[in-house]
């Protein structure tokens, strides 16, 4: 979830330390790579297919496993990727300090990493990531901010926020996100600020939020599960028609909620399957020892909004 922005300097010394160790004469070790998975549904299980679509037509191994938000559990596939010689590792790191140290292990065992969505802090990326295909997450507060501040013009608003702070890339989101409505002379107050980014807990936490106070008139939500939350939180509060949500990310659920249109009214979606197919096309053009152009890949934003039905179709179907 979490990713890093500012990285101009990125990568020349992750790439340094590597270059000549693993390019090569082609082994059945030259031609493996570990891809560590964070969850297999929503927007990780998108990423996941994307990889895996990416692999499909290359004569290729791949070592996969499920970290389940766990660094035991992370550190050891990556020992088990240096074990088996892998040409390269794809991952995205399940914390930005704890992950160090096996990351760490790959890259002085001359296996390259590329981070998708999210990698390690900006010094530590810097030093040991070849690559990262992420999304420029402060632009995913914006797009949906400006459909938000159209909506609001000449109005005023009182803004609840279930946010996910505690990674960098929501904080960048949220950003974003007020950067724009302050931009556009919005006449609002955010009077609820509160964590909910899983959605059974973020919907308990919505429907709270209503009921402390029913004046709220916009949720934004900072992911996934915030804006699933959102949506059933509105509805559990029976504050339909007084309260609509703007979120990030869509799923199936989230475009039917869309297609509902009477809480949900557009969000932010970020293109996981693009970023993942993108990530192992880095990860073979190291391998065949080309050269990376762009070793800090930002994948397109989309805005999904409920007034273009034809829109979140074309997403339906895309699917």
């Amino acid at each position: 979830m979490g990713s890093q922005l500012g990285l101009g300097r990125l990568f020349g010394a992750a790439v340094a330390a590597v270059a000549g160790t693993w390019v090569g004469g082609a082994t059945a070790q030259d031609t493996t790579i570990g891809v560590l998975f964070l969850d297999s549904q929503g927007f990780f299980g998108e990423i996941q297919r994307g990889i895996l679509e990416g692999a499909a037509d290359e004569d290729i191994t791949l070592i996969t496993d499920n970290a389940e938000s766990d660094p035991a559990r992370e550190s050891e596939f990556l020992d088990t990727v240096i074990g088996a010689g892998a040409a390269a590792a794809i991952i995205s790191p399940v914390s930005t300090q704890a992950s160090v140290p096996a990351v760490e292990r790959v890259v002085d065992a001359g296996i390259p990493v590329v981070c998708y969505n999210t990698c390690l802090a900006e010094e530590d990326t810097e030093r040991l990531a070849a690559g990262l295909v992420t999304t420029d997450q402060a632009e995913l507060g914006r797009v949906v901010g400006e459909v938000a501040a159209a909506a609001l013009a000449g109005a005023s608003a009182r803004i609840g926020m279930l946010n996910c702070d505690r990674y960098e890339a929501c904080q960048q989101r949220k950003a974003g996100f007020l950067a724009t409505l302050d931009a556009a002379g919005v006449d609002y107050e955010v009077v609820a600020d509160q964590e909910g980014f899983i959605a059974d807990a973020a919907t308990q936490v919505a429907t709270e939020m209503l009921t402390a106070d029913p004046d709220i008139t916009h949720i934004w939500t900072a992911n996934e599960g915030g804006t699933i939350g959102a949506v059933l939180g509105v509805q559990a509060a029976g504050q339909e028609g007084k309260t609509v949500v703007y979120g990030t990310d869509i799923t199936m659920q989230i475009a039917q909620m869309l297609q509902d249109g009477s809480v949900l009214m557009a969000v932010a979606a970020q293109q996981p399957r693009e970023m993942g197919r993108e990530a192992i096309r880095m990860a073979l053009s190291m391998m065949a020892g080309g050269e990376i152009e762009e070793r800090l890949v930002h994948v397109a934003t989309l805005v999904v909004d409920s007034a273009d039905p034809d829109g979140i179709q074309g997403w339906i179907d895309a699917q």
